[in-house]
């Protein structure tokens, strides 16, 4: 029986009380290209700091040879180093914490329409709204629980969508500045698990089974500073994806 467990800080999938691989985890394989980010945020720390920024390239190769112990030195020693480390980690935190607010926002209109409630929502969303209003014949669900017992993973789907087209879709919520090919990948292994068990509540049971399969994924990257709903039809080329995901994933983590 498949079980979502959300306590204690721990989100877990199981089957049979045995841990499944999340969605999230196994995309995460595909890396981001963050690099100038993370490299511009430690050199704006620093300037910010005020502090004269010394010169220690080689008790930083010293101490990388060490590992963690030598580079916890390092840090003790150049408190200014430890503040650039960490720049891109605390702010992702941040964005993180923001992008949660908003993410429950647009999870609160999906089912609320869903059940033709009416209410008031937060101003940042609205283009979405009016995105739905204009576009969705209606959604078919609302942070849907997932999982495959031959893949051996499971995960939560934020949203499905009919078109007034017709077509059907999975939307994901995501707070990044962009679409990621990531992010069409983990939409992708939504629809593996969905199509092949159907969706359940967190305690497992059956609440939803496809009638036609999915036709198109679709990211709402909510951080972006013009709204947009990025759309791909490649259904067939991205669940490949997350298979060579997945096996990458296995391979790297025996």
């Amino acid at each position: 029986m498949y079980k979502f467990i959300d306590e204690n800080k721990k989100h877990l999938h199981t089957l049979d009380d045995k841990p499944l691989l999340g969605i999230s985890t196994v995309c995460g394989v595909i890396a981001k290209n963050l690099t100038w980010w993370s490299a511009e945020l430690s050199a704006v720390e620093c300037l910010e700091a005020g502090e004269k920024i010394p010169t220690i390239r080689e008790e930083y190769l010293e101490a990388k040879v060490k590992g963690k112990e030598g580079i916890d030195e390092l840090q003790k020693k150049y408190p200014i180093f430890k503040t650039a480390r960490f720049a891109h980690f605390v702010d992702k935190n941040n964005k993180a914490d923001k992008g949660t607010d908003l993410h429950a926002e647009l999870e609160r209109f999906v089912k609320n329409t869903m059940e033709n409630r009416m209410a008031t929502y937060d101003d940042k969303i609205m283009p979405f709204i009016t995105w739905a209003e204009e576009n969705v014949e209606k959604f078919l669900w609302s942070e849907l629980h997932c999982y495959s017992l031959g893949m051996w993973c499971g995960g939560i789907s934020d949203c499905g969508v009919q078109l007034k087209n017709g077509q059907i879709g999975i939307l994901d919520f995501k707070s990044a500045k962009e679409s990621y090919d990531s992010h069409f990948i983990q939409c992708a292994g939504y629809d593996l698990l969905l199509s092949e068990n159907g969706g359940f509540t967190q305690d497992g049971k059956k609440i939803f089974q496809l009638d036609k399969p999915i036709e198109f994924y679709g990211v709402v990257p909510f951080g972006a500073k013009q709204f947009t709903v990025d759309l791909k039809y490649d259904t067939d080329g991205l669940r490949e994806g997350f298979k060579s995901c997945m096996c990458l994933y296995k391979l790297t983590n025996q």
